[in-house]
């Protein structure tokens, strides 16, 4: 099927014209992704110190207007998640995206008052949800039938893509032209590329279209309510809990790779090349999880990686030998780059379709506090004992419980074409 050709149905059997080619969707998401709410850390990292420099300010005062946007963040993606289900993608994200990348453009003409810095990071916080994997995971999840494991994993990658390509680009903006110009230059494109995308490309298929217009017709909304969804799916609450725990261990070591590789007395540079593996594998695992999907339960596959994932804890904490650290790195980076995948996939297989985005956005707000309380305990063990050694034991435990979440998740609940399995027409 050709880029010019369409679907009129989310299994993209390639009936009829007016849309894209379904395969667009993923790969424009992909772009979204690209300049999406990790550019944040990595901008405040590479231009925090010069920014702080110039205008007369503690580190920490930019390591705390990161921590502002981080919450802001988990609280959008919720929002976001009702938006997407009762509104369609297009309408929500469009302004938020501009506040998002707006609020990153006015960054390069802060002055020196930390009211109005703050102020920034609020309004970048509360629109970065829009460039999340929510809004483009519920577009993918309705087109894709078949293929849609690694349709997700081209998705998700777009996260891994960013984390590695954007320090290389915020640190040529810094040196030729100085922290102000990259903050405007960057925010200019997370501005321009995900409104674009969501503007001329994002949407849903006809069919899911009618029927949330028809239930907003009739003064509802289409799907079921998220507090129904938790009170009568126990396979919410197990996701959940998995996502924010392994998120915990994989975000709060990522945090924490450079200082506990120089600990241990390993230079500098090395240290970094370890880290690198985490942010590589991460993008990787993106892809091969996917595939995975597409072949094997969700739960298994989930459960598989995050057994890797405890393996890769122990050797990164533990270990004293480079190449054990960077092949401990490179696994932490597997679970790092699978649990969004997993969670996206799996919520289009146990939960109504029209309860989508609500639903993902509350895994996805968990995955987001799960990263803040990783660091936290993993800083917390560093200050009562001096070394992060102690912290082996709690991540893998928590490792383990994400195990044994997925593992009695049972079967999926709704076939690949959103139909209840067992109701009268649901296909295996």
């Amino acid at each position: 099927m050709t880029a010019g050709s369409a679907t009129t149905s989310p299994a993209g059997t390639g009936t009829g014209r007016g849309v894209l080619h379904r395969w667009w969707f993923p790969i424009t998401g992909f772009l979204t992704l690209l300049f999406g709410s990790s550019t944040v850390n990595v901008l405040f990292n590479v231009l925090g110190a010069p920014m702080a420099a110039e205008l007369g300010w503690e580190r920490g005062v930019v390591t705390n207007g990161l921590s502002v946007q981080t919450v802001l963040i988990g609280v959008s993606i919720v929002v976001l998640g009702f938006l997407v289900d009762r509104f369609g993608p297009r309408i929500p994200s469009v302004p938020m995206v501009v506040a998002f990348g707006g609020g990153l453009m006015l960054m390069s003409a802060v002055p020196d008052n930390q009211a109005v810095f703050f102020a920034l990071c609020v309004l970048i916080g509360a629109g970065a949800g829009a460039v999340n994997p929510v809004a483009h995971s519920t577009v993918v999840s309705a087109w894709f039938q078949d293929r849609r494991g690694i349709a997700l994993g081209v998705l998700m990658a777009g996260m891994g893509a960013c984390g590695v390509l954007m320090p290389f680009l915020a640190n040529w903006v810094l040196g030729l032209a100085g922290w102000r110009v990259a903050f405007l230059v960057i925010g200019a494109l997370c501005t321009v590329v995900p409104a674009s995308v969501y503007l001329f490309v994002t949407r849903m298929p006809a069919e899911h279209e009618r029927e949330r217009q028809a239930a907003r017709s009739a003064g509802r909304v289409a799907g079921d309510s998220l507090w129904t969804i938790a009170r009568s799916t126990r396979q919410f609450w197990l996701l959940s809990v998995a996502i924010f725990l392994v998120s915990s261990a994989t975000f709060g070591l990522m945090a924490q790779v450079v200082p506990m590789t120089t600990d241990k007395g390993i230079a500098q540079t090395t240290a970094v090349t370890v880290l690198s593996a985490v942010s590589f594998s991460s993008l990787i695992a993106r892809l091969i999880v996917g595939t995975l999907l597409d072949r094997f339960p969700a739960r298994l596959v989930g459960a598989l990686i995050f057994v890797l994932t405890a393996v890769g804890v122990c050797l990164l904490i533990l270990s004293t030998q480079v190449t054990l650290l960077v092949v401990g790195a490179a696994l932490v980076g597997l679970g790092l780059g699978a649990e969004g995948d997993v969670a996206a996939y799996m919520v289009s297989r146990y939960f109504p379709k029209h309860s989508y985005g609500r639903v993902l956005g509350f895994v996805y707000f968990l995955y987001a506090m799960g990263s803040a309380f990783g660091i936290f305990l993993l800083g917390r063990v560093y200050a009562a004992t001096g070394s992060y050694a102690a912290g082996a034991v709690p991540l893998i435990v928590m490792v383990g419980i994400s195990i044994a979440c997925l593992l009695v998740m049972g079967s999926y609940r709704y076939t690949l074409d959103h139909r209840e399995i067992g109701a009268p027409g649901s296909t295996p």
